[in-house]
């Protein structure tokens, strides 16, 4: 057993350190596991699962999974509270699990289109959290990049707006604002937390340790509310959610694994990183939708993935030249 488990540690840390040398792997990793989450959540519609008791088991697979990794098992001692980030890590556990699960309630009620624009668009608070508060990005940027950055915000608009989209009830229209506006304001909240712990508070040996209690805390206060709607029967118990639970998880902790370590690889450049990193999600997601869920998509939608590749040009050109050229 013993050397079973130094085989595996061993694996991880190889792994990592190949990971190390390609950072653009990160980026590509964030932007597929990402992306898969709203098609899950889709898919939760489909086959009937129960959303809120699939997204508890979840957070307790992300702590698994995360137990495998080099310094997983370290949130486990006391002295992991002793850490700057310790607080941050609860919150931000807190702010997980009620986004997730109003992303989910949003794809189900509203529809992926409004709740994908909510997500996405959220980029514009780290993004300007990261230019005037941290001041850290790595380049000097210029009107054009500015110019990119007011494209993407267009192009995710146009890629994911439906015909019909807001109309009916007054209620129902009232829910369509609500519910995007709260996940565009709790997303971006917590992109920039993110941010902020992986400038001032977080070493890079210690992204796992930070994902693991951040996902202990979402894991923790989503059983308190499960533990208390089953004693008082207010639902009750459906084994097919821990299948579900297991399929949003892996990608799920890896998803938030993958974008604190981009941030390192990429300078915690979250002004450049954010941007890129929600624009491939976009266009990942249209890909999918097309392939996966048989969606159609209009000329609109069609103008704003060109506008998602000219904006994404605009946003990296200077990397894109340095690197090509």
């Amino acid at each position: 057993m013993a050397l079973a488990g130094a085989s595996v540690t061993f694996a991880n840390q190889v792994l990592l350190q190949a990971f190390d040398a390609i950072p653009m792997l990160y980026l590509i990793l964030s932007v597929l596991s990402g992306v898969s989450l709203v098609f899950i959540f889709k898919l939760y519609q489909r086959f009937n699962v129960h959303t809120f008791q699939a997204i508890v088991v979840n957070y307790v697979v992300c702590i698994l999974v995360g137990l495998a990794f080099p310094g997983g098992t370290d949130v486990l001692q006391a002295g992991v509270f002793q850490k700057s980030w310790a607080l941050h890590a609860l919150v931000l556990g807190a702010i997980f699990i009620g986004a997730f699960y109003l992303i989910a309630l949003s794809t189900q009620k509203v529809g992926v289109t409004a709740t994908s624009v909510a997500a996405k668009i959220s980029l514009v608070i780290p993004v300007l959290f990261s230019l005037l508060v941290l001041q850290n990005s790595v380049k000097e940027y210029s009107v054009v990049n500015y110019v990119g950055m007011g494209l993407a915000l267009v192009a995710i608009v146009l890629s994911s707006v439906r015909p019909g989209s807001g109309v009916g009830k007054p209620s129902a229209r009232l829910l369509s604002f609500a519910l995007p506006f709260i996940i565009f304001l709790s997303s971006g909240f917590a992109d920039s937390l993110i941010n902020y712990v992986n400038e001032y508070h977080l070493q890079a040996h210690e992204a796992s340790q930070f994902t693991m209690l951040t996902f202990t805390a979402s894991a923790v206060l989503g059983l308190v509310v499960l533990l208390y709607q089953l004693f008082t029967g207010s639902t009750s118990f459906r084994a097919k959610s821990i299948w579900a639970g297991i399929a949003l998880g892996v990608p799920n902790y890896f998803s938030i694994f993958f974008l604190i370590m981009a941030l390192s690889a990429f300078g915690n450049d979250g002004a450049f990183l954010y941007p890129v990193n929600n624009m491939g999600i976009i266009m990942a997601g249209a890909l999918g939708a097309v392939m996966i869920f048989g969606e159609r998509l209009s000329a609109i939608n069609l103008l704003g993935l060109s506008l998602a590749v000219l904006a994404l040009v605009l946003l990296s050109y200077q990397e894109l030249a340095a690197n090509l050229f």
